[in-house]
């Protein structure tokens, strides 16, 4: 696909501060992803804010869905002993970075999730020794998969009848979500191990669904290779975000005595606005050096700070291809007005479910 060949080419031959910004932004997606298959409510914004321990992540949480530290915890884990290297470094650098609110059940829910990626990697590995070499031949096989697994299948509704006196209610129990994040999450080693990627990359969304136990096997075929196409031009896009961005850090930080300010710029422009003590656990650095980066890098323009909820937390604002410099005295939000507006307005939900009323 011609798609392929241009993020093929794209990834072997963008500088390593770009691939590091890039992965960020994977790993940051493919949590995402993977908690809104699960059932999730929320906004970017919100996962960021989550993420750093500041709120919980849904209003009201999702019931029937699985928690959604574990999950996360479960995708840092396999992404850190994944075969790319600078996505399994900051892997593993941000998960003692996960600062969300723990579980009541944790050790249940951690288990379920890791049990969730382990039959994925089987299945995955399974495939891979099926000596397929198309792409979408590839996609068939896993939607083949997936329709024979009693995990990954989704099941069909089924009533069940509750007894009230003499009488019995028939109920409809809701039916259970498909992990299907966890096998996008490793199809990336597949092409890889093809060799038309030159890493493994996560590919949420390729999964469709509505494709299994289908009689039309060209539509079916036709629907797979529009998913695959959507989450490649997505990648392209993101790739080409990262490399503006670290361009125009480069570009001002290129002539300053700052050597590991960049390494804070490229976890912020990647993974998203994290608080400072989070920079410090993944850049091993004290609380003293992470100041000084910041503010580095804030009197640069790069990096732009808003308080939530006592906290601050710290953001690279997105630069687009005609967009200057970002400065200081523009006051810009860490994150955009639109991600503020969805987060003010989930605020809003979280007070009328409260009962709390609005006086302004």
């Amino acid at each position: 696909m011609f798609l392929l060949g241009r993020l093929d080419g794209a990834l072997r031959y963008c500088p390593q501060p770009v691939q590091r910004i890039f992965a960020g932004r994977m790993l940051r997606r493919a949590m995402i992803a993977a908690l809104r298959q699960e059932g999730h409510a929320f906004t970017d914004a919100r996962f960021q804010t989550w993420f750093a321990g500041l709120s919980t992540l849904s209003d009201p949480p999702a019931r029937h869905a699985r928690s959604p530290r574990a999950v996360c915890e479960a995708i840092l884990a396999e992404m850190s002993h994944g075969t790319w290297p600078l996505l399994a470094d900051i892997a593993a650098r941000i998960r003692p970075a996960l600062r969300a609110p723990l579980d009541l059940d944790a050790d249940r829910a951690r288990q379920d999730a890791l049990d969730v990626t382990a039959q994925a990697r089987s299945i995955i590995e399974r495939c891979m020794n099926s000596g397929i070499a198309s792409p979408l031949d590839a996609l068939r096989t896993l939607h083949g998969e997936i329709a024979s697994s009693p995990l990954f299948a989704p099941s069909a509704q089924a009533p069940a009848l509750l007894k009230v006196g003499q009488r019995q209610v028939n109920l409809e129990r809701p039916s259970a979500c498909s992990p299907r994040w966890a096998l996008e999450m490793l199809f990336g080693e597949w092409l890889r191990a093809q060799d038309v990627l030159p890493c493994a990359l996560p590919l949420p969304d390729i999964v469709r669904l509505d494709t299994l136990g289908t009689n039309a096997p060209d539509a079916a075929r036709a629907l797979r290779a529009a998913a695959l196409e959507s989450a490649l031009r997505d990648l392209l896009t993101c790739l080409g975000e990262s490399a503006r961005s670290e361009s125009q850090c480069r570009s001002i930080l290129e002539h300053r005595s700052t050597s590991r300010a960049p390494a804070a710029f490229e976890l912020l422009a990647g993974f998203g606005a994290m608080r400072s003590s989070q920079i410090e656990t993944m850049l091993g650095a004290s609380r003293l050096g992470v100041r000084g980066m910041l503010a580095s890098l804030q009197d640069s323009g790069l990096v732009v700070r808003l308080k939530i909820s006592g906290a601050y937390m710290f953001d690279a604002p997105h630069i687009s291809t005609e967009a200057g410099p970002v400065h200081r005295d523009e006051e810009q939000p860490a994150f955009s007005s639109a991600a503020l507006d969805e987060y003010a307005a989930s605020l809003s939900a979280l007070d009328r479910l409260l009962g709390i009323e609005d006086s302004a």
